[in-house]
């Protein structure tokens, strides 16, 4: 039978998972009432996401471990949209009463997995129980100059993703099927992974990591820079895994766009980018930024299906 642990335990054991010298800044780590970190010079980024059992996963499709990176993956995305280094990770999780020490250590290997590519240490959290699984990260980032945000892009620039979205939505129609191939489309859902966007985080003048779809939060950006963002179906059509994902999408009777441009998950970036900086290391250009009151089009069409809505 599988060892249902006390809390104390429990935390002795994410102490010793959680253990690294990645960070000289952190004073006291996992065990305390509190973490500790010197204080920077630099100015301090925060981010939180929340990831709830049947909401957010199901426990069907993913286990610990995809719960736990791909969490960890959004949450460090969003510091990267920010134009920010990533450094620190609070993590408060609820589990169910039974199997806690593997779900436990399964679920922070996940975390580690992701936070360890990015030399990001966890330095404390939270742990309860409950009926249904949730996880909760704290991202702390540090920025030296100016953020990178919503409100910045400009009528004439260039709108760029990093990589062609729509893999993650992709593999979520195919787990709808009852499915669990090609794998590497379902891996693409349940554990995206993510690259620092070092190219647009240089030249870009708005970004946001693609959370809930390029429609959605490229509508994002719109409103705030009070411009619209005009999307090709020809430049998207041009990108490298194009063809790839549309005759996956045939196969499944699905809209390829709906997909690229409505669903979500990838934790890919979307960008502005005055066009004297464009250049092919950015991505993939997608469209152009237009004045406008906050919409987002494809060939002129307002898009109608919209990304991912949690209300």
């Amino acid at each position: 039978m599988p060892l249902i642990e006390s809390e104390a335990t429990l935390i002795e054991r994410l102490r010793e998972l959680f253990h690294t010298r990645l960070q000289s800044g952190v004073e006291v780590g996992i065990g305390d009432d509190a973490a500790v970190i010197s204080a920077s010079k630099s100015k301090l980024v925060a981010t939180v996401d929340m990831a709830i059992e049947d909401v957010h996963f199901r426990r069907a499709w993913s286990t610990p471990f995809q719960i736990g990176a791909k969490l960890t993956t959004a949450n460090l995305a969003d510091i990267f949209a920010m134009g920010a280094k990533p450094k620190y990770l609070l993590v408060a999780a609820a589990i169910t009463e039974t199997n806690n020490l593997d779900v436990v250590t399964e679920l922070a290997n996940g975390i580690r997995s992701v936070a360890d590519k990015f030399e990001v240490e966890v330095i404390g959290g939270d742990l309860s129980k409950g009926e249904k699984m949730s996880l909760s990260i704290t991202a702390l980032g540090e920025l030296d100059t100016n953020p990178i945000l919503r409100s910045g892009a400009k009528v004439g620039d260039l709108v760029y993703v990093s990589a062609l979205p729509g893999l993650s939505a992709a593999g979520l129609a195919i787990l709808g099927r009852g499915l669990d191939r090609p794998r590497y489309v379902v891996e693409a859902h349940l554990n995206p992974k993510l690259a620092v966007p070092s190219a647009l985080i240089a030249v870009a003048t708005s970004m946001c990591d693609i959370s809930d779809g390029v429609a959605t939060d490229g509508s994002n950006i719109a409103k705030a820079s009070e411009v619209d963002i005009e999307l090709s179906k020809q430049l998207i059509s041009n990108a490298a895994g194009f063809s790839d994902l549309k005759e996956l999408a045939d196969e499944l009777s699905e809209d390829v766009f709906d997909w690229i441009l409505s669903g979500g998950e990838d934790h890919f970036f979307l960008a502005t980018v005055d066009p004297k900086n464009a250049k092919n290391e950015l991505g993939v250009q997608i469209g152009v930024v237009k004045e406008g009151k906050g919409q987002v089009t494809l060939d002129g069409a307002i898009i109608q299906k919209a990304g991912y809505q949690h209300f």
